[in-house]
């Protein structure tokens, strides 16, 4: 089934400040931790959240001594007051869109206007803003209501930030024309503008829409409102276990958006689910295969495929003699590595990748069986080339082990906050880029009498960056579900857009490396052949921040592939 994501689908910037706020807050180890109303309007973020230690408070306790959020939707300036005056520490975590129609009203209340909402009233920003607009205040959330209003002197119309645009002008206008003596401020978020307007050609391309979000959703319910109005069928689910598959099914092609509070990972579960569907026109044979790939993805069996090539291609090039031996240890290494310690990060796994951790607990066992199957026949071929790959190997595979194991006493640890490898900030991209380049280029020269060339060098490091920029842009992908759960991964340290800025530079440097090093004569003409493999990965990034590429099996598939084409490559430049 062809799915279509929109790109302005999920957190919106007030929704993503609040919960980094949050996020913020835990890290830097405030012992008690909760927010005023529920953050947003999501209830699987509240209960990661509520995992982590932070409570929801409903009321303005008399006295407390933790820290206290303000939610993103803002609340009265009376309630503000009352928690400061609690003892508690207050972090601001309101939208600043919000913000920004809160002074709105303020700056108007002090100069006599009354004030108009257009919103739902019993929403909890709608809730805030009358705090600062009462006495004089009034909310219309249908057009009838604009009969029942009672304006005799000067006023403003404000709106909720996340009403629908077309509604809020036609109310507007119709409140003007009753009474001219009014100023009309448009509040509506940028977000909540590019969303609706979006989402209003997206329609016109697809067979159906789902819209994924929190039933108690505003924002949400607003964008099924819309798509109502475009005439076409509408799925309104919380997660993929809403999806009415069945009903899906006949359609084509499906639209995706979400509310402003739905994490990007609940989106993608969704998304994977839709593609998973066959179309209505889809052959046997098209669905077989796409069967086929997601499962060679999921069991990591083309992972250590396309390592075992790349060994195999390097073993070649430097030793001058092609040895099986060299793909089998690699693809048993890698195969078995990726699976054991997938298997070690299932909290994770849950929320970034639910129909993968559910494979992996339904098929638990084999895959640990053929696992550890696969490292020792890696072990023992390794041992028939000679001690030091041998040894090579089980240290990596012992610093793979390791690396899931918190084995740093409490007393350091309460002083470094780190209590194994896996905790230190960034450190997984590193280590897994580090292993690639081991069992690709070293193991398969570590039993000759190859000694280290700056060729040898550059290929390991070029190895090294390759398998670098692909392991991080997997993180890229997981960022808002490994904030959420506690992974600093090099996305959550720095930032999305950071990682990817480092990426291309990294990228960049590794070409002009592969062009000037062989014009030089430091190495052989492989330096120009591996170039179109740099390129490939720079594009597939370039593409996804574009948005011109989403995350999912197609994605994921073409990243693994990089290796299968460095092999490609390194072995046709032996020609």
């Amino acid at each position: 089934m062809k799915v279509v994501l929109a790109k302005h689908a999920g957190f919106c910037m007030g929704v993503r400040r609040a919960v980094d706020t949050t996020l913020e807050t835990i890290r830097t180890g405030d012992d008690k931790i909760a927010t005023f109303g529920p953050l947003i309007h999501n209830p699987q973020v509240l209960e990661l959240l509520g995992d982590r230690g932070v409570k929801v408070l409903h009321d303005v306790p008399a006295h407390e001594n933790g820290t206290i959020i303000i939610r993103a939707h803002g609340i009265p300036p009376d309630k503000k007051a009352s928690l400061k005056a609690s003892g508690a520490k207050v972090k601001d975590a309101t939208c600043p869109r919000v913000l920004k129609v809160q002074a709105i009203i303020r700056k108007y209340r002090t100069k006599g206007y009354a004030t108009v909402i257009i919103g739902d009233r019993n929403h909890a920003e709608v809730e805030g803003l009358r705090g600062y607009a009462e006495p004089e205040c009034q909310v219309i959330g249908k057009e009838e209501e604009i009969e029942n209003l009672n304006l005799t002197g000067p006023y403003i119309v404000v709106s909720q930030t996340t009403q629908d645009e077309i509604a809020f002008e036609q109310f507007s206008t119709k409140i003007l024309q009753r009474f001219p003596q009014g100023q009309i401020f448009n509040t509506i978020c940028d977000s909540t503008h590019k969303r609706q307007a979006e989402l209003r050609e997206l329609c016109k391309e697809v067979d159906a829409m789902v819209v994924v979000g929190g039933r108690t959703s505003a924002n949400t319910k607003r964008l099924g409102e819309i798509v109502q109005g475009m005439g076409r069928p509408v799925f309104m689910v919380e997660n993929e276990e809403d999806l009415d598959l069945m009903a899906l099914s006949k359609y084509n092609s499906v639209g995706v958006t979400a509310g402003a509070s739905t994490p990007s990972w609940m989106i993608n579960w969704v998304v994977k689910a839709l593609e998973s569907l066959p179309g209505r026109h889809e052959g046997v044979l098209s669905i077989f295969f796409t069967k086929l790939l997601w499962l060679l993805l999921v069991t990591s069996l083309y992972v250590g495929v396309a390592g075992g090539l790349m060994a195999f291609a390097f073993g070649a090039m430097f030793t001058g003699v092609p040895f099986a031996d060299h793909f089998l240890i690699a693809f048993g290494y890698l195969f078995a590595m990726h699976n054991i310690n997938r298997f070690s990060d299932q909290r994770s796994r849950k929320i970034n990748d639910p129909l993968r951790a559910l494979f992996y607990r339904q098929y638990r066992l084999p895959l640990l069986v053929a696992s550890v199957l696969a490292l020792i026949v890696a072990h023992v071929l390794a041992f028939t080339m000679g001690r030091q790959p041998f040894w090579l190997l089980a240290g990596m595979s012992f610093l793979g082990i390791l690396y899931n194991v918190r084995f740093i006493p409490k007393s350091i640890s309460s002083l470094t906050r780190v209590r194994g490898l896996k905790e230190i900030p960034g450190s997984k991209t590193f280590f897994v880029a580090l292993a690639w380049a081991f069992v690709a280029v070293l193991i398969p020269v570590s039993g000759s009498d190859i000694t280290l060339t700056i060729e040898l060098a550059t290929v390991f490091l070029f190895v090294f960056s390759i398998a670098f920029v692909r392991s991080a842009l997997f993180d890229v992908f997981d960022t808002v579900g490994d904030r959420i759960v506690g992974r600093e991964t090099l996305p959550v340290c720095i930032g999305e857009r950071k990682t990817l800025l480092l990426l291309d530079i990294l990228l960049v440097g590794v070409l002009s490396v592969l062009l000037i090093f062989p014009l030089t004569g430091w190495i052989s003409s492989v330096g120009f052949w591996l170039i179109p493999s740099v390129i490939y990965l720079f594009m597939l990034a370039r593409f996804y921040k574009k948005g011109i590429l989403s995350q999912g099996a197609k994605l994921e598939f073409s990243l693994e592939t990089v290796f299968v084409i460095v092999a490609i490559l390194a072995l046709l430049s032996m020609n």
